[in-house]
């Protein structure tokens, strides 16, 4: 990498922090984005949060380490986008980009001639992509999920690919790690272009716990290390997992409780296991569940708008 990264008329010079927003073309959208530029150098590596609107704990921990790693932290170049779908974020919406009711992590490559999601797909497959050495893309389950903490890493791309996408998912503090084997999604078409890359998830139910924040921050504190950008890896915390349980894919059911308002009502998540027969249900329904208005709510939530609007 040169000792100044130039992007979309964005420029960041060898030892500066650039926290300014992407405009999306020909459009009036504008993603918050950060460029940390390390002192010496490294790998470029590429950090997306909500791509889905409403998943807001990966959010909230990509805007602090956008806020809190300094230049001379690090190895390389660190790129941060946060919140990707920022209609989405403003509208509290689940899934889809309001504007032309898509799901953007299903629009990639993208078109630059196409609806909003579509050009942001576009944006981000043309022009970051290509200067990545390692993309993390960060999820949480949606404001109606609730989940547990797993990784996916991409098990279609070339041996090598793949391998090195293991390797770093393999650092994490989480008991789940799913190869997948689909081909849309941001981190899967990354990865099909030759970038090793993974989709972490934590969180859900509209919620955006400071323990989840935390606990995101030590992931991505961890993959760094690993890449070889930052020189001290974070601790594991105190009862962390230290292996991880392979499995084939994800599925989700909604549980069909009469007594319970559909607002109320979580997504069940199911991991399955290399065996075809073999399938446990990892999160289920808590009896403390907050309908979708209250849980966006949260004191912690609130401070996340604010974090959004400076």
């Amino acid at each position: 990498m040169s000792d100044t990264l130039h992007i979309c008329g964005l420029e960041s010079a060898r030892g500066q922090k650039l926290r300014t927003c992407l405009p999306v073309l020909d459009t009036t959208t504008k993603i918050p984005i950060t460029i940390i530029n390390g002192c010496s150098n490294g790998p470029t590596v590429l950090i997306t949060a909500g791509i889905h609107g409403g998943e807001y704990p990966g959010i909230a921990a990509a805007m602090e380490l956008g806020r809190d790693i300094a230049p001379e932290d690090i190895s390389g170049c660190l790129i941060i986008l946060h919140p990707v779908n920022i209609h989405g974020f403003w509208a509290r919406r689940e899934f889809i980009v309001p504007e032309d009711g898509k799901n953007l992590n299903r629009e990639f490559p993208g078109d630059a001639n196409g609806t909003l999601s579509q050009k942001t797909a576009w944006l981000l497959s043309h022009y970051f992509f290509p200067l990545a050495d390692f993309y993390i893309d960060m999820h949480s389950g949606d404001i109606h999920e609730e989940l547990h903490p797993y990784v996916y890493y991409p098990g279609l791309p070339n041996d090598d690919i793949s391998a090195k996408s293991r390797d770093a998912a393999q650092t994490l503090d989480m008991e789940f790690m799913v190869r997948s084997t689909a081909t849309t999604g941001a981190y899967n078409y990354a990865a099909i272009s030759g970038i090793p890359s993974l989709l972490i998830e934590r969180g859900g139910t509209g919620m955006c716990l400071r323990q989840d924040i935390d606990a995101y921050k030590n992931d991505i504190h961890r993959l760094l290390h690993k890449l070889g950008c930052i020189a001290a890896a974070p601790l594991l915390q105190k009862g962390a997992l230290k292996c991880q349980i392979l499995c084939t894919s994800v599925a989700w059911n909604q549980p069909a409780d009469k007594n319970c308002a559909p607002a109320c009502r979580s997504w069940i998540q199911l991991l399955k296991y290399p065996s075809p027969s073999s399938m446990a249900v990892v999160t289920a329904l808590p009896s403390s569940s907050l309908p979708v208005s209250t849980a966006v709510n949260t004191p912690v939530s609130r401070q996340l708008w604010s974090w959004a609007a400076t």
